[in-house]
């Protein structure tokens, strides 16, 4: 029983100076600032849209485009249409005639994924940066002169944050409080110039920068297109830099039901197990045994009443440096309001991490009306 808490106790405590770690790095990248705009002319962008059965957002994000503080002459949109099978291309079409911006439509006729649409629009563009995002996502009018002024020739990526709109609900909050810790994650480590995580929703690099590394990997995977690339970048010794900007955060759709957030987890989940970032690998395996090790913590807190005050000192030491990184990046989004689920997520994430950890390895899941063996 000693070495079972023991083997406990070592575990959150490398967990905890682990996110401790994250705490420092986090705040170390908004104390730098934004990256200084040593070239203020406008330089020319290629906007990648791959989008899928988007008729509800597309159009928002459209929009949000069209209100850029950037010239129109220079920019361009490529609009990729994997297959959609709803009115995402009419709703395109029927925009691009009554705007002024510069939208040029695709749609892939034969190979399927967001991967091809990405690789297909890269093959089309006609400038050498390359902005990504998706459909269900609103960009701030300071996207583009961001992006233009902060990738140059010493940066080959540029990573920016990512958050939901602003909904409200537990399902909503989980979510909300997930995709904090994963903003935590990807810009604790960039603070100290180590890029693990990226999102190809407020993505940039350089067109011969992904030449160089000779495109997108290989893996038949749904997801990952954008933390492989980064993989890529990393093991060519690329700059990869982030901006941790108030104006460049990008907005997207959380999901509204649990079918859905399910089929996505596990998506984001069938990816991890081709990453070779061992920083990656590492806080992907200390967040999984903690939050094992937390499920004997719940279960031993009311049965094992000898070592009740260290197993509920255990506890309170992770959630306590969960909400430290948390409060961090919620007050960053000025989204302090979500911690209000803060305490009922971090009973049942655990029972999340496991659950997906495992339906991962045996479960097929549906993503954009597509059905996934991985």
């Amino acid at each position: 029983m000693i070495f079972f808490l023991s083997i406990l106790g070592i575990l959150t405590l490398v967990y905890v100076c682990s996110i401790a770690w994250l705490v420092f790095g986090f705040k170390k990248i908004q104390k730098e600032g934004i990256i200084k705009q040593i070239n203020k002319i406008e330089n020319k962008v290629s906007v990648l849209i791959p989008v899928r059965n988007e008729e509800n957002s597309i159009i928002q994000c459209l929009v949000s485009l069209q209100n850029q503080n950037f010239k129109v002459d220079n920019f361009e949109v490529l609009v990729i249409n994997d297959h959609s099978t709803d009115k995402t291309e009419e709703l395109v079409n029927l925009f691009i005639k009554n705007s002024k911006l510069n939208i040029i439509y695709f749609s892939l006729t034969s190979n399927t994924t967001k991967k091809e649409a990405l690789k297909f629009g890269i093959e089309k563009c006609e400038f050498d940066i390359i902005a990504t995002t998706d459909g269900d996502c609103v960009l701030p009018e300071n996207w583009l002169s961001s992006i233009s002024n902060n990738i140059r020739e010493d940066t080959d990526m540029l990573l920016g944050p990512i958050n939901f709109k602003k909904q409200t609900g537990l399902l909503s909050g989980f979510q909300s409080l997930d995709m904090f810790a994963l903003q935590g994650l990807e810009f604790g480590a960039l603070g100290y110039n180590k890029p693990i995580l990226n999102n190809a929703a407020n993505l940039a690099y350089l067109k011969k920068s992904y030449k160089d590394v000779d495109g997108f990997d290989k893996f038949q995977t749904p997801s990952g297109d954008d933390v492989f690339l980064l993989e890529k970048f990393e093991a060519k010794d690329k700059c990869v830099r982030g901006l941790l900007s108030s104006t460049f955060i990008v907005e997207t759709e959380s999901e509204n039901t649990f079918k859905g957030f399910f089929n996505q987890r596990l998506r984001w989940s069938s990816k991890s197990k081709y990453y070779t970032n061992k920083l990656l690998l590492f806080f992907s395996f200390i967040i999984l045994l903690e939050n094992l090790s937390l499920l004997f913590i719940y279960f031993g807190i009311p049965f094992v009443e000898k070592f009740k005050s260290y197993l509920i000192f255990l506890l309170f030491s992770k959630w306590l440096i969960d909400f430290i990184l948390l409060f961090l990046v919620a007050d960053f989004f000025k989204q302090r309001r979500m911690l209000f689920y803060f305490i009922p997520v971090q009973i049942l994430y655990p029972i999340y991490i496991v659950v997906i950890w495992i339906a991962s390895m045996f479960m097929k899941f549906e993503w954009k009306e597509r059905k996934f063996n991985e």
